[in-house]
């Protein structure tokens, strides 16, 4: 038996042992999500409704928040080319009387969290356990709509790191907010997001004034957003978070370019395994393929046969995925820890002087020695306040032109602004 083979079988053994220390608990969340699936099947007459439009709605007894109420909904969204999608959502409404130009709107998107139809935050049985600032948002008057994504618990295909589509699912959120008993939403509103969610807020910025011209996206707040994809890829396309990233738009992107070959420059392993990585929910339980997958990166199975960057046309995707910076007129708020090891650091310090650069009103905001994960309940800390200061007439100062404290990823903006790193 070769070197490569006892590793693999090791890993094996290995599997078998994660796996039944967590069967009982797969086997009654599946029960739970088969007595769910009626609520978020797409209805027979889908196609006549109108994107927004609210097609279920129920409380959500699970998601208590003081001085509010909770629904769980499912709405009409988009898909990119324009046919209908359908989303599930959180929406999180204070009890309170509104004010006479209506209340705050907060768009929450979330961060990577596994396709797996279990995996949508308001299929789960704690929905909000990503959103530990809720109540904050609450208290400051705000009525949330946290959307679930297209495709996460519903009908696919889902548009993972696809901007169009998670800024469609975002904009349609705010639209169902109208159908939600007492949210009496304002005209104007604001998107926040953490990781993939701030790929999605950041694209929100870009397709809304498009989308959704009567209503004014008035500021916007990232945490540790996945927002220079190249930098990404160049950084950890053979570490295990190429195998969960690579194995999530192995399932999406296909979809959007069904002819750029990016099952070839998957490698053999990465193909047998990618949809059960893929379908694995984090944050409940061990997600065991995930697991697996990083432990074979680190023994030398790379979920990508080389870097993806090195194809000139997965290249191209990856620049086309990534965010442009947004104009002076819109606020954007982005915090990013110093010590992330899944989305490096020194990739959004490229961000930081692609936008400063491109005169973006951008507020960068380093997190020294903090993590990926608990970036996400920090942006809520950090954003909430800020966004509810912009409702409140406050207008921020840009502030990012100065040297960001970690280095700075070479990517092909960078590269355009002649900037050097």
């Amino acid at each position: 038996m070769t070197a490569k083979k006892a590793i693999l079988a090791c890993l094996g053994v290995i599997a078998i042992a994660i796996a039944l220390t967590t069967v009982a608990h797969r086997i009654a969340d599946e029960r739970r999500q088969d007595g769910l699936d009626a609520f978020y099947a797409t209805p027979a007459d889908v196609d006549s409704a109108q994107p927004g439009d609210v097609l279920r709605i129920e409380s959500l007894a699970s998601a208590p928040v003081p001085g509010a109420r909770s629904y769980r909904l499912l709405y009409r969204s988009e898909q990119p080319d324009g046919s209908p999608g359908v989303s599930g959502a959180i929406a999180v409404i204070p009890t309170g009387p509104a004010p006479a130009d209506g209340r705050p709107v907060l768009a929450w998107a979330h961060g990577t969290i596994g396709l797996g139809r279990g995996c949508a935050p308001s299929r789960r049985s704690d929905p909000l356990q990503a959103t530990p600032w809720m109540a904050d948002a609450v208290s400051n008057g705000f009525a949330v709509v946290a959307t679930d994504y297209t495709g996460l618990g519903t009908a696919g295909p889902n548009g993972y790191l696809v901007g169009r589509a998670e800024a469609l699912d975002v904009i349609d959120s705010v639209r169902a907010l109208d159908q939600v008993p007492g949210a009496q939403a304002s005209r104007r509103w604001t998107v926040m997001g953490h990781s993939q969610g701030g790929h999605a807020a950041l694209w929100t910025g870009a397709v809304a004034p498009i989308e959704l011209p009567e209503r004014p996206l008035i500021g916007i707040a990232a945490g540790a957003p996945a927002a220079n994809l190249s930098a990404i890829v160049d950084l950890q396309w053979d570490t295990g978070i190429g195998w969960d990233v690579g194995a999530y738009i192995n399932e999406s992107w296909p979809v959007i370019y069904p002819d750029a070959g990016i099952e070839s420059a998957v490698s053999w392993l990465g193909q047998r395994y990618s949809t059960p990585v893929a379908d694995a929910c984090l944050g409940e339980g061990l997600p065991v393929p995930p697991v697996l997958g990083a432990i074979a990166a680190v023994v030398g199975f790379p979920f990508f046969n080389e870097n993806p960057n090195s194809d000139p046309q997965l290249a191209a995707i990856a620049v086309a995925q990534t965010p442009k910076p947004l104009p002076s007129s819109l606020p954007v708020l982005i915090a990013q820890g110093t010590a992330d090891t899944i989305v490096p650091p020194q990739t959004n310090a490229a961000t930081q002087v692609d936008w400063c650069a491109a005169g973006s009103d951008l507020t960068m905001n380093w997190l020294g020695g903090v993590g990926h994960v608990a970036a996400g309940p920090i942006i809520g800390s950090l954003g909430i306040p800020w966004l509810r200061a912009l409702y409140d007439g406050a207008k921020p100062q840009p502030h990012c032109r100065f040297v960001p404290p970690v280095p700075v990823a070479r990517t092909p903006l960078i590269d355009a602004y002649d900037l050097g790193a």
